[in-house]
């Protein structure tokens, strides 16, 4: 018997995230906190779920999602990555609940009933990522990606890990190619051998640089990652710039990507990054593609909420696959109508005060106002310099005042 779609809702969410994570996540031109939960009902009685976060995703879903599914089946859209990462989660929930099966066993061979997944933060001072790793490792977690960013003293960040966190725990270090050139990179990424709990480098050059990447993997005994499709990825295989892949998008590309690093025998991580839904997402496609070895990053922690009744457990560094129908997870309604929202929400306004060390004399502060990618700038055009010992980040925010908003603008033109 067909199933019809009769409505396809698009709410709006804002999620805060933990007290933490608030400070630094304010830092991202993109505000993360907005989520869209995508509910879509049937003429059965069934409706699927799948969530969004709007201004940090592969695809946004349509002003006209209403106008483009009512009235028609839901297997008609499956693979349609035009309709964004929410509605197509709801759709792919929807039809393991009319088949009575768990997602997985629409989509491939089931090869693992737990999936490994990782904790993520940005760039944080050293005892702070101390803090966290103490946090990750209460809830069941063994691995962790962090960002390494020029303004930090990532020696420093990685003693206070490796002082709190057992040897048997995983750092994964993304650079976002702020090492800049192999020239830059290679002696830094050959100093941070010593610290014996980093496992994996992630794009500490530009990816297109293929010289410079190889030049890297050759004077570096340690995994690097790079984003699948960048450089091509017959290139990125023919000339093994890398030992593995990050792997996000839509189902057709990310099982295509599988696929590929299957019969090249490359391992990958998942990265679909949202709260409780999109995580139970990731599980049902790590259960499917063999060569989703390393941990999933989906940043789950870093909001207040996962917006499910049940919450994801993670033990040993593995959750395990959802077993109901669909993607196995129960909205939790009274969560959503909480955080639910009309549009936006202001956002403070930051400083950035990195402090340098003694010797570079008077001047020994660099200022900056806005947002990461203003701060980040600075750094790619050479004003300042690159993962110096003893560097240190202040982030104040903007408390309204009439000096706040002074200083804000000084920073700015400056």
């Amino acid at each position: 018997m067909a199933v019809t779609i009769t409505d396809a809702e698009q709410i709006r969410l804002l999620v805060p995230f933990t007290e933490h994570h608030d400070l630094h996540m304010t830092r991202l031109s993109g505000d993360w906190r907005l989520v869209e939960v995508c509910r879509i009902h049937t003429d059965s009685g069934l409706t699927g779920i799948g969530e969004t976060v709007i201004e940090y995703t592969w695809g946004r879903s349509p002003e006209d999602l209403k106008e483009r599914l009512v009235g028609t089946e839901p297997h008609a859209h499956l693979w349609d990555a035009s309709l964004g990462a929410g509605p197509g989660m709801a759709l792919w929930d929807l039809a393991g609940k009319i088949a009575g099966v768990p997602i997985h066993r629409l989509i491939g061979e089931q090869v693992r009933k737990h999936v490994p997944i990782s904790w993520w933060c940005l760039d944080m001072a050293p005892e702070e990522w101390a803090a966290e790793a103490q946090k990750a490792l209460d809830r069941g977690y063994t691995s962790m990606k962090l960002k390494g960013r020029p303004w930090r003293d990532i020696h420093a960040q990685l003693a206070a890990l490796e002082s709190v966190i057992p040897k048997s725990m995983h750092l994964d270090i993304d650079f976002n190619s702020m090492l800049v050139d192999a020239g830059t990179a290679i002696p830094l990424l050959q100093e941070l051998l010593s610290f014996v709990n980093v496992s994996i480098y992630e794009t500490p050059i530009p990816q297109g640089d293929v010289a410079g990447n190889q030049q890297i993997r050759r004077h570096v005994p340690r995994p690097l990652a790079m984003h699948y499709g960048t450089p091509p990825i017959m290139t990125a295989l023919q000339d093994d710039v890398c030992d593995g892949f990050v792997v996000g998008g839509g189902l057709a590309k990310v099982m295509e990507a599988g696929t590929v690093a299957a019969v090249a025998n490359k391992p990958f991580w998942l990265q679909l990054v949202g709260l409780g839904m999109t995580t139970a997402w990731a599980a049902h496609l790590g259960a499917v593609l063999s060569h989703a070895l390393w941990p999933a990053i989906t940043c789950l922690h870093i909001w207040e909420h996962d917006l499910l009744t049940e919450s994801p457990v993670v033990e040993r560094g593995y959750m395990g696959v959802p077993e109901g129908h669909g993607l196995g997870v129960t909205l939790d309604e009274k969560a959503v109508d909480r955080y639910r929202v009309d549009g936006k929400a202001d956002r403070p306004r930051q400083i950035f005060r990195i402090r340098w060390p003694e010797e570079y004399g008077d001047q020994a502060t660099s200022t900056y106002a806005g947002y990461e990618h203003d701060l980040q700038r600075g750094f790619d055009l050479g004003n300042d310099p690159r993962f110096v010992r003893g560097s240190q980040m202040e982030i104040e925010n903007d408390d309204g005042s009439e000096e706040s908003a002074a200083a804000f603008s000084s920073a700015r033109e400056s």
